[in-house]
């Protein structure tokens, strides 16, 4: 028996030769983070998500920023 996978990235060649991923994350800047839910921390940009029954706390939370590494 052979697993499906869970998660297909698309891809898409470029002039020579190399794949690039077709789906980009966007991630806001500036102000922008704000108007679209996120904290600025540190460098961090920080947002809750909703749970499916409309409870006031969040359920998980995103964050996005550059690694140190």
């Amino acid at each position: 028996m052979t697993p499906t996978a869970l998660y297909e990235i698309e891809t898409n060649e470029a002039d020579d030769g190399t794949l690039y991923p077709t789906e980009h994350m966007w991630t806001p800047a500036g102000e922008e983070a704000e108007q679209c839910g996120f904290l600025t921390h540190a460098g961090l940009q920080i947002s809750g998500l909703e749970g499916p029954y409309g409870d006031s706390y969040p359920v998980a939370f995103v964050f996005l920023g550059k690694s140190a590494c």
